[in-house]
């Protein structure tokens, strides 16, 4: 293997948590290219404490996008809060609510990109919450 594509495994993870690492950031490195970002598009992530989403926050604040994130537990609100998204987490318990925090959030703008890992009202409200050439990633 090309040795720059390399890497050892932190200390603090197993092997098999190590394992997970590449398909997390391929994922979404993948829905981020076919999205085609740019600096200032707002990001909108699903499940965003898990592991693709800690991820998408990550590699969105990299662009420099605006990323908002859904999460369902407080704890969960306060670590993303910790990791630059003070103010742009919302609940992930109902789709309408979801829905209204995010226009919130946006005024009268919309979201460039959605990576969305949810189901039901979620999927509803995250087209109705696109921009005209706003792009969704389904995982």
């Amino acid at each position: 293997s090309d040795s720059r594509l390399l890497a050892a495994i932190d200390k603090s993870l197993s092997f098999e948590q190590a394992c997970t690492l590449p398909t997390t950031w391929s994922t979404v490195h993948m829905s981020l290219l076919a999205a085609r970002p740019r600096d200032g598009h707002h990001a909108l992530l699903h499940a965003g404490a898990g592991g693709v989403g800690l991820a998408a926050s990550e590699y969105t604040h990299w662009l420099r996008m605006r990323a908002m994130a859904n999460v369902g537990k407080p704890y969960k609100h306060f670590y993303l809060s910790r990791m630059g998204l003070a103010g742009r987490t919302l609940s992930s318990r109902d789709g309408s609510a979801f829905a209204l925090g995010v226009s919130r959030l946006l005024g009268c703008e919309r979201v460039r990109f959605t990576l969305n890992s949810l189901s039901l009202d979620f999927i509803a409200c995250s087209f109705a919450l696109l921009r005209e050439d706003g792009c969704l990633g389904e995982i």
